[in-house]
């Protein structure tokens, strides 16, 4: 069998093409006209938009597709050019509909893409624009961030054009990209995880189901899972493995040969090489303990419980890690571990010394270490333990010698402390929360400079997080449940009495002390409610899980989005779990946008019905059938 029906590093459509039926089906038929599709290299996202581009060119779906590579797009003229090139390759399309490529061509880019838009319009065609290689943007916005606005404004404002982009996670720069409007990635965030196969796509790749019987492969049941399982249902590797496997006609010697090729060690270095130093440090430590639980890892790892499992998702999605039969996280496939195995380096986090200067305290990935004596901040506060990191930085018990009373203080990491913006974002966190004089909400009490850090002091609450307790203990008694609930609608109702909006409220945000009462924290995203818009990002903002339905619209919020996520809380509290989990952020919003959550005393018959009604009252789509204020909310609570 010396002829391989296989293809190894070109992209393929039609007959070559395998799986990746429900992305398809997104893209074409979803109800986002803007799609961020995110993977590894070699993943197939240049395949997966070459046989979206195939299944629209005839036009019986509505489409016109138009597929536009970015790769070498440094410049604007560069981005023009590519552009150029799309609309010949597409020339005969074009001209099927009467389209003359003179009457679309500019000089100008945008007026070009306009003038296409318009035309296909008339013809009863929607745009579908099929960008490849998008990372390359990131060149374009060092030289000139505006024009990413103009091109954005251009995919993005007409209804008759649907924009698809795919790209490595090296994109994810652009998120935070500075401007004075909405960044590049505005409305395309979350995005479309391209991972590997399922088992039954990567049983037709291994098969070429799509060919004739006579020309396929003749693989036995057992060559089959070895293939599959030393993959992960990886596309490159299978078809990459298979072809090895026909032409030396042994599996194992053809696992041997790709475990040793310089151009899969090469993407896996360049791909890990652009994984954040959290999630490496991950990767080392399963690849120690051979296989690791959320738990051991944050015992190595000091990290909030929501924060790591970000990162643990992101590395599924990703194909890095996957979950054994036991549901521990293990490297993803054979070739993986082989790599990683072989370049290992030390570990990420590592204890610091106590002669670590302040000025790198927040900037340390490391473990810090506090042993002997605790380090001074200020010359007043005597920072005893490290209790939680996050995005923004380190959080720390610490004692206030001049108080003489222990406090809570947040050092932030360098990026954040030298970004006014950010800065920014802090101090608003200070004035909204500071006003909130209520016993179930953490007090802020200000910012500070020392040592060339800056740092926040905040209330210190001796205790744990609520979403840690209901992990612990699983669903709480429903009299504490109701307790804790009433608590929280009151610190809601003190903060929306003063227009502030929280727009985070989620169990890891909320600090339960030794005495069992609740305490709401974090309002680094609230805003005023006389505030217009969506926030200075343009981006979705808050916690998917925990997200209201016009919350993941991106649409205009007020007090009962909180109430939609006290109702999840609530939920949570007295069923252990929240009441809708996906696979990917995108099928997340997309349960809290339209899927009907589960009654919570059919999951636990003990939970009062008057409770269950009110939680499912604040789960309503429908913002107008929910309770309206959370004194409303409250004195439901008193009620039952």
């Amino acid at each position: 069998m010396s002829v391989t029906p296989f293809v190894v590093g070109q992209w393929v459509r039609g007959d070559k093409f395998y799986g990746r039926s429900s992305l398809i089906d997104e893209i074409l038929d979803g109800p986002r006209n803007l799609l961020w599709l995110l993977g590894t290299r070699r993943i197939g996202k240049t395949s997966l938009l070459k046989q979206i581009e195939h299944l629209t060119v005839s036009g019986k779906l509505g489409y016109f597709p138009l597929f536009w590579d970015f790769q070498g797009a440094s410049d604007p003229k560069e981005l023009h050019l590519g552009f150029h090139d799309s609309l010949l390759d597409a020339g005969d399309g074009l001209k099927d509909l009467g389209i003359q490529l003179e009457q679309v061509e500019d000089a100008d880019l945008f007026s070009s893409l306009n003038k296409v838009r318009r035309q296909l319009h008339l013809c009863n065609r929607r745009l579908l624009l099929l960008c490849d290689e998008v990372e390359e943007l990131i060149k374009l916005d060092q030289r000139d961030p505006s024009l990413l606005g103009k091109l954005r404004r251009a995919l993005q404002s007409p209804e008759d054009i649907r924009s698809v982009l795919a790209s490595t996670i090296r994109l994810w720069a652009l998120v935070d990209q500075r401007t004075d409007t909405s960044p590049f990635l505005h409305g395309f965030t979350p995005p479309l995880y391209i991972h590997n196969l399922s088992n039954e796509e990567a049983l037709s790749l291994i098969l070429q189901a799509n060919l004739p019987d006579d020309v396929r492969p003749r693989f036995d049941d057992q060559m089959v899972q070895g293939i599959r399982t030393r993959c992960n249902n990886h596309p490159y590797l299978i078809q990459l493995l298979c072809k090895r496997c026909i032409e030396l006609g042994n599996l194992d010697e053809a696992i041997d040969q790709v475990a040793m090729d310089p151009m899969v060690s090469y993407f896996f270095s360049v791909d890990f090489t652009m994984l954040s130093k959290s999630e490496q440090a991950i990767l080392h430590l399963i690849a120690d303990q051979d296989s690791s639980t959320s738990n051991s890892i944050q015992k190595h790892i000091p990290m909030e419980s929501s924060e790591l499992g970000g990162n643990l998702q992101r590395l599924e999605h990703l194909g890095y890690i996957h979950k054994d039969a036991e549901r521990r996280y293990v490297l993803a496939n054979y070739f993986f571990r082989t790599w990683f195995c072989a370049r290992r380096e030390a570990p990420t986090f590592q204890k610091a010394s106590l002669q670590l200067p302040l000025a790198e305290l927040a900037n340390k990935d490391s473990t810090l270490s506090l042993e002997s004596q605790p380090l001074l901040l200020d010359d007043r506060y005597e920072l005893i333990e490290r209790v939680g990191m996050g995005a923004q930085g380190v959080v720390y018990k610490a004692h206030d010698r001049l108080l003489r009373s222990t406090v809570a203080i947040k050092v932030l990491r360098n990026e954040y402390a030298v970004s006014e913006e950010a800065l920014e974002r802090v101090r608003r966190e200070i004035l909204l929360a500071r006003d909130i004089a209520h016993k179930n909400v953490v007090r802020m009490y200000h910012l500070g400079l020392a040592g060339g850090k800056t740092y926040l002091i905040m209330q210190w609450i001796d205790g744990q997080t609520l979403s840690k307790l209901i992990a612990q203990r699983g669903p709480l008694p429903c009299a504490w449940a109701k307790k804790i609930a009433e608590g929280l609608a009151g610190a809601l109702e003190a903060a929306h009495a003063l227009k502030v909006l929280h727009r985070d409220i989620k169990a890891s945000n909320i600090l339960m002390d030794n005495a069992g009462e609740p305490h709401l924290s974090d309002f680094g995203l609230a805003r005023l409610l006389e505030e217009t818009g969506g926030t200075s990002h343009g981006i979705f903002i808050g916690t998917p899980d925990y997200a209201s339905p016009e919350q993941a619209n991106s649409q205009i919020l007020d007090e009962r989005s909180d109430l939609y996520s006290f109702g999840v809380v609530m939920f949570e509290m007295v069923t252990g779990k929240r009441p809708f989990v996906g696979r990917s952020m995108g099928e997340v919003l997309e349960l809290h946008r339209h899927a009907t959550p589960p009654d919570p005393s059919a999951l636990r018959p003990e939970i009062p019905r008057p409770l269950s009604r009110l939680i499912l009252s604040c789960l309503e789509k429908d913002p107008s059938r929910r309770p309206q204020r959370a004194r409303d909310l409250w004195d439901a609570l008193i009620k039952i």
